[in-house]
């Protein structure tokens, strides 16, 4: 006696070995299915991964998955510190080195160097490889914590008043361009261009 389907037949088809559906609004979900050893548990526990829906009418749509390489990067917090701090950053660092000041800024921004943070940002994603190999090879990761801390102090000092100087950070954060844009068309919040020509820095 054949198993009665509990789906259509056009969805039931794509159900197979390690594979699930589900029910999920008036769709289809196709899930992974696994079984994970838990410590102290007797029994493994079930898990489901989403892999997309179902149609009639086009088949299994896979689920969409954002790419690693983003198409947009940060761009005006780093673009910001170069312009205003690059030769005093250079002078921290042992015989002018720019890799290492390009390390310390992505250390600023993100808190870590992590390889999705340096192809996160306008001021490395373009030398990312470059930049992953220096730090296999055992860059001095205390050189690099102190060019960004040199930049913390940087900004404290030439934008003196703490609650502007934390909105010009926050706000630059936003910042982003295409990888392929030109700096020109980057855009910068209003209320931020004010404060920065008070001071006596440049965007």
């Amino acid at each position: 006696m054949n198993k009665k389907l509990s789906y259509p037949a056009w969805v039931e088809k794509y159900r197979g070995k390690g594979r699930t559906i589900r029910k999920v609004g008036d769709g289809y979900g196709l899930y992974e299915c696994t079984s994970q050893y838990v410590k102290g548990q007797r029994y493994p526990k079930s898990v489901q991964k989403y892999l997309g829906m179902i149609s009639e009418e086009e088949g299994f749509i896979p689920k969409h998955v954002t790419p690693l390489n983003p198409k947009y990067i940060e761009y005006g917090l780093s673009h910001f510190i170069l312009v205003n701090f690059k030769r005093d950053l250079m002078r921290s660092t042992y015989h002018g080195n720019y890799d290492l000041v390009v390390l310390g800024i992505v250390q600023y921004l993100f808190g870590n160097l992590d390889p999705v943070c340096l192809e996160a940002s306008a001021v490395s994603y373009a030398t990312s490889q470059h930049l992953k190999d220096l730090i296999d090879q055992g860059i001095g990761t205390t050189r690099i914590t102190g060019v960004a801390n040199k930049i913390n102090s940087l900004l404290k000092i030439r934008i003196p008043e703490e609650k502007e100087r934390n909105l010009v950070i926050k706000l630059l954060y936003l910042c982003v361009k295409e990888k392929s844009a030109t700096e020109e068309s980057v855009s910068y919040p209003e209320e931020i261009v004010e404060i920065i020509k008070r001071n006596g820095l440049k965007l």
